[in-house]
């Protein structure tokens, strides 16, 4: 499931859509507190607790609470997406307040995502899937090269997205040759990434230490700011 904000939300926040559409929610979760708020709450759970009724639309969307911002939900289940609709301030009683603002949006028939919106979530995916071919055909190669010169870091670049270093050390025990491989990753990835999807650092870790690999046995830091 993705999580994704409609270019007028980015509006909203008065972050540049140019620059942030093409990204996931999570990839950007720390540009504003309601884009935290959104990955946070609805990484966890597709729906909220509390849905507000519009006006026009049948579709159900959950309210979203982050300080004094309030937004709008939706679930898009046929793209497995969660939409932020848009967001606004709590201002109770008044035709500025977030919630009333959203509705006139949904009136005029502009609140759920565009077609560019989808061109945008379109285009993530190819991303995602040329990040896997590089992965498959470079990743093997970095390895090898550190194997070839153990206890020296081996840095290149994936497809231009990940900076990796490779540190391969070899370690006797018990007669027997044990092999330890680490996997540092230097961000920012690509300029329209701050930080890569989580599932990107699985298919490099999968690309890079072969199908051979148990990612069961491999150890991550205690905080990874991309998840």
């Amino acid at each position: 499931m993705d999580l994704r904000l409609t270019r007028r939300a980015f509006e909203d926040l008065e972050l540049d859509p140019s620059e942030y559409a093409p990204r996931s929610a999570r990839a950007c979760a720390g540009a504003h507190e309601v884009v935290h708020a959104f990955v946070e709450r609805r990484g966890q759970s597709p729906i909220g607790q509390e849905t507000t009724r519009l006006p026009a639309s049948p579709q159900v969307v959950y309210n979203l609470h982050a300080g004094r911002w309030r937004g709008l939900t939706w679930h898009d289940e046929e793209a497995d997406v969660v939409w932020l609709l848009g967001v606004g301030y709590h201002r109770s009683g008044e035709r500025g307040d977030a919630y009333e603002v959203l509705k006139r949006r949904d009136e005029a028939d502009n609140l759920f995502p565009e077609e560019q919106d989808y061109l945008d979530l379109e285009a993530a995916f190819d991303d995602g899937l040329a990040f896997v071919e590089a992965v498959a055909e470079e990743g093997p190669a970095i390895l090898r090269q550190a194997r070839e010169r153990p206890g020296e870091r081996v840095t290149a670049v994936i497809a231009e997205a990940l900076d990796i270093g490779v540190l391969v050390e070899v370690v006797v025990i018990d007669g027997a040759e044990e092999e330890e491989v680490w996997v540092g990753i230097a961000l920012p990835p690509i300029a329209h990434l701050r930080f890569p999807p989580g599932e990107w650092i699985t298919v490099l870790l999968a690309g890079v230490l072969g199908p051979s690999a148990n990612l069961d046995d491999v150890d991550l830091p205690g905080v990874v700011p991309w998840r």
